[in-house]
């Protein structure tokens, strides 16, 4: 009986800490006002072998009740999406801007994806200067803090995301510069 309850209290916290494999399914994101939906699906070429060598597409629309749109509605707009194999985003309550963030850090690589019509926004970890104080896991950092992660803003009547890190609190300008598509 002792060897089971110690098995069992010795795995547990192995599993919290463990990542989760990426799953690469299509998704949904809706505007946190309900308004708008943003729906990022593979588009199943021919040649692709496996989810991460297709092409992807995120589509914004006008808030739909079904999982997935219906052939009858028309995106408002859509760009090329480049996945990491896991579901989620943040989508503002204006439709215009889609922000997808990664749980783990990575230095050289961009943790935040912020994309318009028009342009796409890549700030990889350096960007956000978070020191030492990431959170480790089995095979990752965590530079994320803790509550509400993004929030869309205005700063000085520019759009911006705010974002919660390790370190404190992190802005990013959405606005688009004219070499960024």
């Amino acid at each position: 009986m002792k060897l089971k309850i110690f098995l069992i209290l010795f795995f547990i916290p192995l599993q919290a800490y463990a990542d989760q494999p990426p799953d690469w399914r299509n998704f949904k994101v809706t505007s946190a006002n309900g308004k708008w939906n943003a729906f990022v699906g593979r588009d199943y070429n021919e040649g692709a072998k496996y989810p991460w060598e297709d092409t992807w597409t995120l589509s914004v629309y006008k808030a739909f009740r079904y999982p997935i749109p219906t052939p009858s509605e028309i995106p408002i707009w859509s760009r090329p999406y480049d996945p990491s194999g896991y579901a989620g985003g943040y989508l503002s309550d204006d439709g215009k801007v889609f922000v997808y963030v990664e749980y783990w850090y990575h230095k050289d690589r961009p943790v935040v994806k912020i994309f318009r019509e028009d342009c796409k926004i890549f700030k990889d970890g350096n960007f956000f200067k978070v020191g030492k104080n990431l959170k480790k896991t089995v095979s990752h950092e965590l530079w994320l803090g803790k509550g509400k992660v993004l929030q869309f803003v205005s700063l000085e009547g520019e759009p911006h995301i705010e974002i919660s890190t390790v370190s404190g609190v992190r802005y990013v300008n959405t606005v688009c510069e004219k070499s960024t598509n």
